[in-house]
């Protein structure tokens, strides 16, 4: 079965059955990872092909905006080329309209919807987000909630799919829980302080002195100052008098966060983390090491009894549709930080890596929807 597609350019396809349905472009500009290394010398623009063969499930999305993630810039320094299979397009979210389906999808051309690039799909097909055009599977798909705009719709699926699992499947919280969220105010965290308010919890956030009034806005109940102590020592030294029934570290892991926990987390508790943390592969792997170490030793030999959770992030539809109701529900709105053209990625990546970005850093990839963006700010 030939893909279905939908008019959108004059350019020719070198597929005649394609050709026929209306023509795509053969090639696109996307930012490829060519080496490792910090995006400004690991990324470049490249003429890349616009691919047109799908396979079953399959869609071609014509992308608006995709949205930077702290684990791209990381994986970027910190994989060698071999493990990361470079080049490739780089980043994960994503949304656009539907331009070609193959077989069944649940998507219609003309569609918009937002998803996103998983790393093991990244590293089958070389697709990203930084591009024009993108190759996905329906089920790393959604259709765009009708309260959204493109630029809020860009950076939904992994910061959202990341929160939600963590604190549904790793913490498995519920209404009336007590909840610890680290880093309240970036792109992760803004979604876990809502969804966390949605399924009725009290959170508590750290924040600095200038994001404080930010993330109460976002819905956090109370607020911890990490700049007048570190978060570790400040819980360990004023315990909260009722233990917090969830950790939900969306920074990257301090060992030491971890070692202190039983201080004032429940025994039953579940410190829930995106990652270790991060620099060289050498630095992470010892960081994991020690941290893993924590959580496997018995008490008597230095180990901490609170259960320890690494977010293992898995593509899941029903995920993404639990996500999606919530966004249409108004109860979880994405948050958007800054957005900037797609020639200016290296500049977005500066924003989100300088540790002051609140919310996402989005780029569009069209001149009308950045000054659209700027018009009228999401």
């Amino acid at each position: 079965m030939s893909s279905s597609i939908i008019s959108h350019t004059r350019t020719e396809s070198p597929n005649p059955m394609l050709k026929r349905a209306f023509s795509l472009p053969i090639t696109q500009t996307a930012w490829r990872e060519e080496r490792r290394g910090p995006p400004t010398h690991c990324l470049e623009q490249k003429k890349v092909p616009v691919m047109h063969d799908l396979a079953p499930g399959e869609l071609l999305v014509k992308v608006e905006a995709a949205a930077l993630n702290p684990v791209g810039y990381k994986l970027m320094q910190m994989l060698p080329n071999t493990l990361a299979k470079r080049p490739h397009t780089a980043e994960s979210d994503f949304t656009g309209i539907v331009v070609a389906t193959q077989g069944t999808t649940g998507f219609s051309q003309g569609e918009p919807v937002c998803g996103w690039i998983s790393q093991s799909m990244s590293q089958i097909t070389s697709q990203g987000a930084l591009c024009e055009y993108v190759r996905v599977r329906g089920d790393h798909v959604i259709h765009r909630p009708e309260n959204l705009t493109p630029v809020q719709a860009a950076g939904v699926c992994l910061a959202g799919l990341s929160a939600y699992q963590l604190l549904v499947h790793d913490a498995k919280v519920k209404k009336g829980d007590r909840i610890l969220i680290n880093n309240g105010s970036g792109g992760v965290g803004t979604f876990a302080i809502q969804i966390a308010k949605a399924l009725g919890c009290h959170v508590t956030s750290s924040a600095s002195s200038s994001s404080a009034e930010f993330v109460r806005k976002v819905g956090a109940d109370q607020i911890i100052d990490y700049q007048v102590e570190p978060l570790s020592q400040s819980l360990a030294n004023s315990p909260p008098l009722v233990p917090f029934d969830a950790v939900i570290d969306c920074y990257g892991l301090d060992s030491n966060f971890y070692g202190n926990s039983d201080k004032y987390l429940k025994a039953d508790g579940v410190f829930a983390s995106v990652a270790p943390a991060t620099g060289s592969l050498l630095a992470t792997a010892s960081a994991g090491a020690h941290l893993f170490s924590q959580a496997w030793k018995p008490a008597w030999l230095g180990g901490n009894t609170r259960k320890f959770s690494l977010l293992n992030l898995q593509n899941s539809k029903e995920d993404l549709r639990a996500l999606q109701a919530l966004i249409a529900s108004g109860k979880v709105i994405p948050v958007v930080d800054s957005v900037y053209k797609f020639d200016d990625a290296l500049l977005a990546y500066d924003k989100l890596m300088s540790g002051r970005a609140k919310g996402k850093v989005v780029v569009v990839i069209n001149a009308e929807l950045y000054l659209e963006s700027k018009a009228s700010p999401s």
